[in-house]
């Protein structure tokens, strides 16, 4: 029989490697004493960190008592265990256990250790846990984690008392350890990368496995734990709640939920497990898959309010997000827009007459002007071009009224130029052109840089309008004279020829003091 190591000489490095996970675990332990489940499928070594737990927590000099049906578990246990730990046999009744329970909590500071939660002990756990005492209790289960809790409540406790009795939870799951002898570090494709570096926009070198007659080709041999750990309190547990109660998973902060993900990928960082074993071990599995597929969801919903945000309002920004056509919004669709272009008149010979520092103070103040009017009739900025911005009206939210609201931005516009060119001493002087109509609105680019936008005539034609208004002026296309003619002021200045185009358009001026 092979002999057996003392829990003095394992550190809890082996077991819960990455530090965030280890220090998380310690964490829980100088909280609120309570039920702490470690789960695992059987096989996964969930045993040995139940006892390198406990044993974190007897270090506080409180006594422990193991409670297990089985006679001989204690002889199994290839752990050497401290002299002072009460060892108990209890047969395999539920009452049986809440007598064992009920005579080891006679001290107030005992910590209780039991070898497999099931039928006959769950009601004593949960007994020992609402008396205030740590209870250390394995679970064989595929479940990790936050999907530990109903598992728990389909065992007879209730979402009440699993929230006011569970302390933290420690999940884990073996995985084939990396051959040391044949694992190369390589470049790997940027697809394999984002499985370890969610975030990432270039591709990085990951461990591989290779394969040599030390591991007979497989480029792995032995196995390793990847470790997920929960750590209940009260700012965790609303959001608990919500899932528990509605099934709403919100995302837990990260000081207090170290995820296998986590773990796993740690595994590979660190070259003890390889790119394929963590895409074939942890991809399939039904769960993890989910977790990393939920998070690849809010990355993806994070780039794109990023995206947004540079555009558009938060307020906007949220009811974008919120739309059930987001996709389409995304990818593109075909959407009626009022758009405009407005452009500083004599730009060039202003800049030729100042230096750098003035025209960039200049203009800053002036796109930090329309910015906000901009934004104060909720349009989209789609681009600046030098000294020139484009704006839209309509798009990616419908706006009923949005001719009428890019009119009456344009002018809110020249009103505040008008106000800025009291206080400079070369006055700014604008041009802007609107025209409505049907475009093309999505987002173009790709991984590295992605914009939302919108393409066809109308945009080519909202610029031949910029172009061609004088100073301090605002044209208007026919599209969207009809939609405000009853509202503003407009008078029309007959056709004009635009460039590029082969019939005249019909023009008009938007009036305003």
């Amino acid at each position: 029989m092979p002999e057996k190591l003392s829990l003095e000489e394992l550190k809890l490095d082996p077991y819960i490697s990455p530090v965030e996970a280890r220090l998380l675990v310690q964490k829980i332990l100088e909280g609120k004493p309570g039920l702490f489940p470690i789960t695992g499928q059987l096989g996964t070594g969930k045993t040995t960190t139940l006892f390198i737990i406990a044993y974190y927590a007897w270090q506080k000099s409180l006594p422990v008592t193991l409670l297990s049906e089985e006679s001989n578990w204690f002889d199994l246990v290839q752990l050497q265990l401290p002299q002072s730990w009460v060892t108990q046999h209890v047969e395999p009744s539920e009452q049986a256990w809440l007598d064992a329970i009920d005579q080891a909590t006679a001290n107030p500071s005992t910590i209780i250790v039991i070898d497999i939660l099931n039928g006959n002990n769950e009601a004593a756990a949960l007994m020992a846990a609402k008396s205030k005492h740590w209870v250390f209790a394995c679970i064989d289960t595929p479940f990790v984690g936050i999907d530990v809790l109903p598992n728990l409540r389909a065992r007879g406790l209730t979402s009440q008392e699993i929230l006011e009795n569970v302390s933290g939870v420690v999940s884990q799951m073996l995985l084939p350890r990396l051959c040391g002898n044949c694992g190369q570090l390589v470049a790997a494709s940027l697809e394999e990368t984002r499985l370890v570096y969610p975030d990432s926009r270039k591709s990085k070198e990951l461990w591989r496995e290779i394969g040599c007659q030390v591991c007979s080709g497989r480029g792995k041999i032995g196995r390793c734990a990847s470790f997920e750990v929960l750590h209940i309190d009260d700012e965790v547990k609303p959001l608990l709640e919500d899932y528990l109660a509605r099934n709403i998973l919100n995302r837990l902060p990260n000081h207090k939920h170290f995820t296998m993900q986590n773990g796993s990928r740690d595994l590979v960082k660190n070259g003890l497990v390889g790119i394929q074993t963590y895409q074939r071990e942890v991809l399939q599995n039904p769960l993890l898959r989910i977790q990393h597929f939920w998070e690849q969801e809010n990355f993806r919903a994070k780039q794109f309010q990023e995206m947004f945000g540079r555009f558009v309002t938060q307020q906007l920004v949220d009811r974008i997000m919120s739309q059930q056509d987001f996709e389409q919004i995304v990818e593109g669709e075909r959407k009626y827009v009022t758009c405009f272009f407005c452009d500083v008149r004599g730009f060039t010979t202003r800049a030729e007459q100042s230096s750098p520092s003035e025209i960039f103070l200049t203009l800053n103040r002036y796109f930090r002007e329309i910015i906000d009017t901009v934004f104060q009739y909720e349009g989209t900025i789609d681009k600046f071009i030098g000294d020139s911005v484009m704006v839209v009206f309509g798009a990616p939210i419908e706006q009923t009224d949005q001719e009428l609201r890019a009119v009456q931005c344009a002018i809110a516009i020249q009103q505040k130029v008008a106000e800025i060119n009291r206080t400079e001493t070369v006055p700014i002087h604008i041009g802007i052109g609107i025209n409505s109509g049907e475009v093309m609105a999505g987002c173009l680019g790709s991984d590295r840089r992605m914009d939302y936008t919108i393409l066809g005539d109308v945009v080519n034609t909202a610029a031949r309008l910029e172009s061609q208004a004088q100073p301090d002026q605002i044209l208007i296309g026919s599209e969207t004279y009809a939609a405000v003619q009853d509202k503003v002021e407009c008078r029309g200045i007959g056709s004009l020829k635009l460039k590029g185009k082969v019939e005249s358009l019909e023009v008009f001026e938007v009036v305003y003091v």
